[in-house]
């Protein structure tokens, strides 16, 4: 479990399963957790709940995880972004530096992958 500084999660996919799978994960070590299925949602979500750490997805629909990625990043004191992917392309962990992302998880992953993202941004918050 982490220390008394709850984590504040937004998990976002268009698919049902990865987000009831990380929503499971991340409730299991008290995070709150909200989430969205598009682009647009995320960014509204990202406005009314500030979360500490975004999970998002690349291939979302409305505006793509890159697009959202660098929107939540120009703001002042934006989350911890983690996109996530099914791609395998090389390029990926270039594309995500170019947006500023700060982590990767290609699908699949494990609830420890999970975890350790988590930690880590407990740990740079804390």
């Amino acid at each position: 479990m982490f220390n008394e500084q709850r984590v504040s999660a937004l998990v976002v996919d268009d698919d049902p399963d990865i987000v009831e799978f990380m929503t499971h994960v991340l409730q299991s070590e008290n995070c709150h957790v909200c989430s969205a299925s598009d682009g647009e949602q995320a960014l509204q979500q990202a406005d009314e709940n500030d979360p500490d750490v975004v999970f998002l997805d690349i291939n979302i629909p409305e505006q793509d995880g890159w697009l959202v990625c660098s929107k939540l990043k120009m703001r002042l004191d934006g989350p911890r972004i983690v996109l996530m992917t099914g791609r395998s392309e090389h390029d990926i962990d270039r594309f995500a530096h170019f947006v500023h992302a700060d982590d990767v998880l290609k699908k699949p992953f494990s609830e420890a992958d999970v975890l350790r993202i988590v930690r880590d941004a407990t740990t740079m918050s804390g």
